[in-house]
Protein backbone atom coordinates (compact mmCIF):
# COMPACT_ATOMS: atom_id res chain seq x y z
CA UNK A 1 0.00 0.00 0.00
CA UNK A 2 2.77 2.34 0.96
CA UNK A 3 4.71 1.85 -2.29
CA UNK A 4 1.57 2.38 -4.35
CA UNK A 5 0.68 5.41 -2.45
CA UNK A 6 4.16 6.51 -2.88
CA UNK A 7 3.89 5.70 -6.55
CA UNK A 8 0.58 7.47 -6.77
CA UNK A 9 1.96 10.44 -4.98
CA UNK A 10 4.87 10.59 -7.35
CA UNK A 11 2.56 10.45 -10.36
CA UNK A 12 0.29 13.21 -9.11
CA UNK A 13 3.26 15.47 -8.47
CA UNK A 14 4.67 14.95 -12.00
CA UNK A 15 1.38 15.92 -13.56
CA UNK A 16 1.19 19.08 -11.57
CA UNK A 17 4.74 19.99 -12.58
CA UNK A 18 3.98 19.50 -16.27
CA UNK A 19 0.82 21.58 -15.95
CA UNK A 20 2.75 24.37 -14.24
CA UNK A 21 5.44 24.34 -16.93
CA UNK A 22 2.82 24.62 -19.68
CA UNK A 23 1.27 27.58 -17.90
CA UNK A 24 4.67 29.28 -17.62
CA UNK A 25 5.37 28.73 -21.31
CA UNK A 26 1.97 30.19 -22.28
CA UNK A 27 2.59 33.19 -20.02
CA UNK A 28 6.03 33.71 -21.58
CA UNK A 29 4.55 33.54 -25.07
CA UNK A 30 1.91 36.09 -24.08
CA UNK A 31 4.61 38.40 -22.71
CA UNK A 32 6.68 38.15 -25.91
CA UNK A 33 3.57 38.72 -27.95
CA UNK A 34 2.86 41.86 -25.98
CA UNK A 35 6.51 43.01 -26.33
CA UNK A 36 6.49 42.39 -30.08
CA UNK A 37 3.16 44.19 -30.40
CA UNK A 38 4.48 47.08 -28.36
CA UNK A 39 7.65 47.28 -30.44
CA UNK A 40 5.57 47.16 -33.58
CA UNK A 41 3.39 49.98 -32.32
CA UNK A 42 6.48 52.03 -31.49
CA UNK A 43 7.94 51.39 -34.93
CA UNK A 44 4.68 52.31 -36.58
CA UNK A 45 4.53 55.47 -34.49
CA UNK A 46 8.11 56.37 -35.35
CA UNK A 47 7.51 55.68 -39.00
CA UNK A 48 4.40 57.77 -38.94
CA UNK A 49 6.24 60.59 -37.25
CA UNK A 50 9.02 60.51 -39.85
CA UNK A 51 6.49 60.50 -42.66
CA UNK A 52 4.57 63.34 -41.06
CA UNK A 53 7.70 65.40 -40.54
CA UNK A 54 8.73 64.73 -44.13
CA UNK A 55 5.42 66.03 -45.39
CA UNK A 56 5.53 68.97 -43.03
CA UNK A 57 9.03 69.88 -44.26
CA UNK A 58 7.53 70.91 -47.57
CA UNK A 59 5.06 73.12 -45.83
CA UNK A 60 7.84 74.61 -43.70
CA UNK A 61 10.00 75.19 -46.74
CA UNK A 62 7.07 76.83 -48.48
CA UNK A 63 6.35 79.00 -45.46
CA UNK A 64 10.03 80.14 -45.36
CA UNK A 65 9.82 81.61 -48.87
CA UNK A 66 9.75 85.41 -48.44
CA UNK A 67 6.57 87.14 -49.43
CA UNK A 68 6.96 88.96 -52.72
CA UNK A 69 4.77 90.77 -55.22
CA UNK A 70 4.69 89.56 -58.81
CA UNK A 71 4.10 92.83 -60.67
CA UNK A 72 6.05 95.96 -61.58
CA UNK A 73 3.85 97.88 -59.17
CA UNK A 74 1.21 100.55 -59.32
CA UNK A 75 0.86 104.08 -58.02
CA UNK A 76 3.71 106.52 -57.44
CA UNK A 77 5.56 106.80 -54.14
CA UNK A 78 8.76 108.56 -53.13
CA UNK A 79 11.32 106.84 -50.93
CA UNK A 80 14.50 108.25 -49.43
CA UNK A 81 17.76 106.36 -49.09
CA UNK A 82 19.68 108.13 -46.35
CA UNK A 83 23.44 108.52 -46.15
CA UNK A 84 24.84 105.54 -44.24
CA UNK A 85 21.79 103.30 -44.76
CA UNK A 86 22.54 99.57 -44.72
CA UNK A 87 20.85 97.06 -46.98
CA UNK A 88 18.50 96.16 -44.14
CA UNK A 89 17.67 99.84 -43.65
CA UNK A 90 16.80 100.23 -47.32
CA UNK A 91 14.69 97.07 -47.25
CA UNK A 92 12.78 98.38 -44.24
CA UNK A 93 12.22 101.75 -45.93
CA UNK A 94 10.79 100.03 -48.99
CA UNK A 95 8.56 97.80 -46.88
CA UNK A 96 7.26 100.71 -44.80
CA UNK A 97 6.45 102.61 -48.01
CA UNK A 98 4.49 99.67 -49.39
CA UNK A 99 6.96 99.10 -52.22
CA UNK A 100 7.93 95.49 -51.37
CA UNK A 101 5.94 92.73 -49.73
CA UNK A 102 8.71 91.82 -47.27
CA UNK A 103 12.16 92.95 -46.27
CA UNK A 104 13.45 89.40 -46.77
CA UNK A 105 12.53 89.37 -50.45
CA UNK A 106 14.45 92.57 -51.14
CA UNK A 107 17.48 91.51 -49.09
CA UNK A 108 17.61 88.21 -50.98
CA UNK A 109 17.56 90.01 -54.33
CA UNK A 110 20.20 92.49 -53.16
CA UNK A 111 22.52 89.71 -52.00
CA UNK A 112 22.23 88.02 -55.37
CA UNK A 113 23.06 91.20 -57.30
CA UNK A 114 26.61 92.60 -56.82
CA UNK A 115 25.50 95.95 -58.24
CA UNK A 116 23.31 96.54 -55.19
CA UNK A 117 26.40 97.93 -53.45
CA UNK A 118 26.22 100.92 -55.80
CA UNK A 119 22.85 102.18 -54.52
CA UNK A 120 23.40 105.84 -53.66
CA UNK A 121 21.62 108.01 -51.09
CA UNK A 122 18.85 110.18 -52.42
CA UNK A 123 15.19 110.50 -53.30
CA UNK A 124 13.64 107.92 -55.63
CA UNK A 125 10.38 107.65 -57.52
CA UNK A 126 9.02 104.10 -57.15
CA UNK A 127 5.81 102.11 -57.48
CA UNK A 128 3.82 100.47 -54.72
CA UNK A 129 3.63 96.66 -54.61
CA UNK A 130 6.71 95.99 -56.72
CA UNK A 131 8.38 92.66 -57.12
CA UNK A 132 11.61 92.86 -55.08
CA UNK A 133 13.69 92.31 -58.21
CA UNK A 134 12.09 95.31 -59.91
CA UNK A 135 12.43 97.45 -56.79
CA UNK A 136 16.18 96.79 -56.73
CA UNK A 137 16.55 97.59 -60.44
CA UNK A 138 14.67 100.84 -59.88
CA UNK A 139 17.11 101.91 -57.17
CA UNK A 140 19.99 101.12 -59.53
CA UNK A 141 18.52 103.22 -62.35
CA UNK A 142 19.75 106.87 -62.24
CA UNK A 143 16.61 107.92 -64.08
CA UNK A 144 14.59 106.94 -61.03
CA UNK A 145 16.26 109.60 -58.92
CA UNK A 146 14.22 112.61 -57.88
CA UNK A 147 16.97 115.20 -58.00
CA UNK A 148 17.77 118.74 -59.04
CA UNK A 149 20.45 119.40 -61.65
CA UNK A 150 22.62 122.53 -61.70
CA UNK A 151 25.05 123.26 -64.51
CA UNK A 152 27.75 125.80 -63.76
CA UNK A 153 29.59 126.94 -66.93
CA UNK A 154 33.23 127.93 -66.96
CA UNK A 155 34.29 131.55 -67.06
CA UNK A 156 31.34 133.12 -65.23
CA UNK A 157 31.41 135.19 -62.05
CA UNK A 158 29.82 134.50 -58.68
CA UNK A 159 26.90 136.81 -59.48
CA UNK A 160 25.89 134.51 -62.32
CA UNK A 161 26.21 131.45 -60.09
CA UNK A 162 24.27 133.02 -57.23
CA UNK A 163 21.35 133.64 -59.57
CA UNK A 164 21.44 130.07 -60.86
CA UNK A 165 21.41 128.75 -57.30
CA UNK A 166 18.51 131.03 -56.41
CA UNK A 167 16.54 129.80 -59.41
CA UNK A 168 17.19 126.17 -58.49
CA UNK A 169 16.26 126.43 -54.82
CA UNK A 170 13.49 129.01 -55.13
CA UNK A 171 15.47 131.26 -52.82
CA UNK A 172 15.91 134.95 -53.52
CA UNK A 173 19.18 136.30 -54.86
CA UNK A 174 19.56 138.27 -51.65
CA UNK A 175 19.21 135.10 -49.59
CA UNK A 176 21.95 133.36 -51.57
CA UNK A 177 24.21 136.39 -51.25
CA UNK A 178 23.61 136.43 -47.50
CA UNK A 179 24.72 132.80 -47.26
CA UNK A 180 27.85 133.62 -49.27
CA UNK A 181 28.76 136.30 -46.74
CA UNK A 182 29.65 133.57 -44.25
CA UNK A 183 32.47 131.89 -46.21
CA UNK A 184 33.95 130.15 -43.18
CA UNK A 185 30.73 128.14 -42.70
CA UNK A 186 30.95 127.10 -46.37
CA UNK A 187 34.45 125.68 -46.01
CA UNK A 188 36.23 128.41 -47.99
CA UNK A 189 39.99 128.16 -47.33
CA UNK A 190 41.79 131.01 -45.59
CA UNK A 191 43.92 131.74 -48.66
CA UNK A 192 40.77 132.90 -50.50
CA UNK A 193 40.54 135.78 -48.00
CA UNK A 194 36.75 135.50 -47.83
CA UNK A 195 36.23 135.92 -51.59
CA UNK A 196 34.28 133.12 -53.32
CA UNK A 197 35.20 134.37 -56.79
CA UNK A 198 37.02 131.59 -58.64
CA UNK A 199 36.28 129.04 -55.90
CA UNK A 200 32.92 127.83 -57.21
CA UNK A 201 33.97 125.02 -59.50
CA UNK A 202 32.15 124.87 -62.86
CA UNK A 203 30.51 121.50 -63.37
CA UNK A 204 27.12 119.78 -63.44
CA UNK A 205 25.85 119.02 -59.96
CA UNK A 206 22.93 116.91 -58.79
CA UNK A 207 21.18 117.53 -55.51
CA UNK A 208 18.26 116.20 -53.50
CA UNK A 209 15.10 118.29 -53.88
CA UNK A 210 15.47 119.72 -50.38
CA UNK A 211 18.95 121.14 -51.01
CA UNK A 212 19.73 124.58 -49.59
CA UNK A 213 21.95 127.33 -51.10
CA UNK A 214 24.57 126.77 -48.41
CA UNK A 215 24.81 123.08 -49.39
CA UNK A 216 25.36 123.96 -53.04
CA UNK A 217 28.01 126.59 -52.37
CA UNK A 218 29.83 124.28 -49.97
CA UNK A 219 29.91 121.45 -52.50
CA UNK A 220 31.19 123.75 -55.26
CA UNK A 221 34.00 124.99 -53.01
CA UNK A 222 34.83 121.44 -51.96
CA UNK A 223 35.04 120.42 -55.61
CA UNK A 224 37.47 123.26 -56.34
CA UNK A 225 39.71 122.07 -53.51
CA UNK A 226 39.48 118.52 -54.84
CA UNK A 227 40.60 119.60 -58.32
CA UNK A 228 43.46 121.69 -56.95
CA UNK A 229 44.64 118.82 -54.77
CA UNK A 230 44.32 116.40 -57.66
CA UNK A 231 46.66 118.60 -59.68
CA UNK A 232 49.18 118.96 -56.88
CA UNK A 233 48.61 122.63 -56.11
CA UNK A 234 50.02 123.60 -52.71
CA UNK A 235 47.70 125.50 -50.37
CA UNK A 236 49.84 128.62 -50.49
CA UNK A 237 49.68 128.63 -54.30
CA UNK A 238 45.95 128.01 -54.71
CA UNK A 239 44.84 131.64 -54.99
CA UNK A 240 47.51 132.56 -57.55
CA UNK A 241 46.82 129.44 -59.62
CA UNK A 242 43.09 130.16 -59.65
CA UNK A 243 43.74 133.79 -60.58
CA UNK A 244 45.96 132.87 -63.52
CA UNK A 245 43.57 130.10 -64.54
CA UNK A 246 40.62 132.51 -64.48
CA UNK A 247 42.42 134.87 -66.87
CA UNK A 248 43.24 131.92 -69.13
CA UNK A 249 39.58 130.89 -69.04
CA UNK A 250 38.41 134.31 -70.19
CA UNK A 251 41.15 134.91 -72.75
CA UNK A 252 41.32 131.50 -74.50
CA UNK A 253 38.83 130.28 -77.05
CA UNK A 254 40.52 127.03 -78.11
CA UNK A 255 41.97 124.25 -75.98
CA UNK A 256 45.39 124.56 -77.60
CA UNK A 257 45.51 128.24 -76.66
CA UNK A 258 45.23 127.67 -72.90
CA UNK A 259 48.87 126.68 -72.29
CA UNK A 260 50.00 129.27 -74.84
CA UNK A 261 48.18 132.10 -73.08
CA UNK A 262 49.49 130.80 -69.77
CA UNK A 263 52.99 131.02 -71.18
CA UNK A 264 52.46 134.70 -72.08
CA UNK A 265 51.17 135.45 -68.56
CA UNK A 266 54.11 133.72 -66.90
CA UNK A 267 56.61 135.36 -69.24
CA UNK A 268 55.25 138.81 -68.36
CA UNK A 269 55.17 138.07 -64.64
CA UNK A 270 58.77 136.88 -64.81
CA UNK A 271 59.96 140.27 -66.12
CA UNK A 272 57.52 142.34 -64.02
CA UNK A 273 55.67 143.43 -67.14
CA UNK A 274 52.04 144.53 -66.84
CA UNK A 275 49.67 141.80 -68.04
CA UNK A 276 47.40 144.26 -69.91
CA UNK A 277 44.57 141.76 -70.17
CA UNK A 278 41.19 143.00 -71.39
CA UNK A 279 39.54 140.25 -69.36
CA UNK A 280 40.60 141.83 -66.07
CA UNK A 281 39.18 145.18 -67.17
CA UNK A 282 35.95 143.48 -68.25
CA UNK A 283 35.68 142.16 -64.70
CA UNK A 284 35.43 145.78 -63.59
CA UNK A 285 33.25 146.89 -66.48
CA UNK A 286 31.30 143.93 -67.92
CA UNK A 287 30.40 145.53 -71.26
CA UNK A 288 29.60 143.75 -74.52
CA UNK A 289 32.38 142.59 -76.82
CA UNK A 290 35.87 141.33 -76.14
CA UNK A 291 37.75 144.59 -76.50
CA UNK A 292 37.93 147.41 -73.97
CA UNK A 293 37.66 151.13 -74.52
CA UNK A 294 40.16 153.80 -73.47
CA UNK A 295 37.79 154.84 -70.68
CA UNK A 296 37.55 151.29 -69.35
CA UNK A 297 41.32 150.82 -69.43
CA UNK A 298 41.64 154.00 -67.37
CA UNK A 299 39.59 152.63 -64.43
CA UNK A 300 41.72 152.87 -61.30
CA UNK A 301 41.60 149.43 -59.69
CA UNK A 302 44.14 146.76 -58.80
CA UNK A 303 42.13 144.52 -61.13
CA UNK A 304 43.10 146.79 -64.02
CA UNK A 305 46.19 145.03 -65.35
CA UNK A 306 46.75 147.89 -67.82
CA UNK A 307 47.58 150.13 -64.87
CA UNK A 308 49.07 147.74 -62.32
CA UNK A 309 51.75 145.09 -62.73
CA UNK A 310 51.43 141.60 -61.34
CA UNK A 311 48.32 139.55 -60.81
CA UNK A 312 45.01 141.11 -59.83
CA UNK A 313 43.94 140.61 -56.17
CA UNK A 314 42.04 137.43 -56.99
CA UNK A 315 40.32 135.38 -59.68
CA UNK A 316 38.06 137.13 -62.17
CA UNK A 317 35.92 134.09 -62.99
CA UNK A 318 35.57 130.39 -62.26
CA UNK A 319 38.15 128.40 -64.24
CA UNK A 320 37.66 124.82 -65.34
CA UNK A 321 40.22 122.11 -64.79
CA UNK A 322 41.76 122.56 -68.25
CA UNK A 323 42.64 126.17 -67.43
CA UNK A 324 43.93 125.15 -64.00
CA UNK A 325 46.20 122.60 -65.65
CA UNK A 326 47.41 125.26 -68.09
CA UNK A 327 48.13 127.68 -65.25
CA UNK A 328 50.28 125.02 -63.58
CA UNK A 329 52.05 123.90 -66.76
CA UNK A 330 52.40 126.85 -69.20
CA UNK A 331 53.78 126.32 -72.67
CA UNK A 332 57.44 127.17 -72.95
CA UNK A 333 57.95 129.95 -75.50
CA UNK A 334 59.19 133.56 -75.75
CA UNK A 335 55.88 135.20 -76.64
CA UNK A 336 54.83 138.28 -74.70
CA UNK A 337 51.76 139.18 -76.77
CA UNK A 338 48.71 137.51 -78.21
CA UNK A 339 45.50 138.66 -79.88
CA UNK A 340 42.41 136.82 -81.09
CA UNK A 341 42.00 137.79 -84.73
CA UNK A 342 38.76 135.88 -85.36
CA UNK A 343 36.26 135.65 -82.56
CA UNK A 344 34.12 133.20 -84.54
CA UNK A 345 36.82 130.57 -84.84
CA UNK A 346 38.93 131.65 -81.89
CA UNK A 347 42.04 131.98 -84.04
CA UNK A 348 44.78 133.61 -81.97
CA UNK A 349 48.15 134.98 -83.07
CA UNK A 350 51.24 135.31 -80.85
CA UNK A 351 54.21 137.66 -81.00
CA UNK A 352 57.50 138.19 -79.21
CA UNK A 353 57.73 141.94 -79.88
CA UNK A 354 55.29 144.80 -79.74
CA UNK A 355 55.77 145.57 -83.46
CA UNK A 356 54.86 142.02 -84.41
CA UNK A 357 51.90 142.23 -82.10
CA UNK A 358 50.66 145.42 -83.74
CA UNK A 359 50.63 143.70 -87.11
CA UNK A 360 48.52 140.95 -85.61
CA UNK A 361 46.20 143.54 -84.08
CA UNK A 362 45.64 145.07 -87.53
CA UNK A 363 44.67 141.62 -88.84
CA UNK A 364 42.13 141.35 -86.07
CA UNK A 365 40.76 144.83 -86.67
CA UNK A 366 40.32 144.13 -90.39
CA UNK A 367 38.39 140.98 -89.58
CA UNK A 368 36.21 142.91 -87.13
CA UNK A 369 35.41 145.55 -89.77
CA UNK A 370 34.49 142.90 -92.33
CA UNK A 371 32.28 141.20 -89.77
CA UNK A 372 30.53 144.46 -88.98
CA UNK A 373 30.00 145.19 -92.67
CA UNK A 374 28.45 141.76 -93.22
CA UNK A 375 26.08 142.32 -90.33
CA UNK A 376 25.05 145.73 -91.73
CA UNK A 377 24.40 144.24 -95.16
CA UNK A 378 22.12 141.61 -93.59
CA UNK A 379 20.14 144.35 -91.87
CA UNK A 380 19.70 146.40 -95.07
CA UNK A 381 18.72 143.31 -97.07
Amino acid sequence: MTDLFEAEVTTTTSLDMRRLQRQKRRAARRRWTLVVAAVALVLVAIGGSIAWNFVKSFESAESNVAADYETAGQGLVQVVVEQGDTGADIAQTLYDAGVVASTEAFITEARNNPESASITPGYYYMQREMKAEYALLTLLDPNSRNELSLTIPEGKTVDDYYQRIANLTNASLEEVQAVAENPEALGLPEEADGNLEGWLFPSTYRFNPDVQPADILAEMIEQTITVLDRNGVAEEDREDVLTIASIIERESRLEEDRPMVSGVIHNRLDIDMRLEMDSTVKYLSPSDGVYTSDEERAIDSPYNTYLYAGLPPGPIAAPGEASIKAAIAPAEHDYLFFVTVNTDTGETLYAETFDEHQKNVIIGQEWAREKAAEAEDEITD
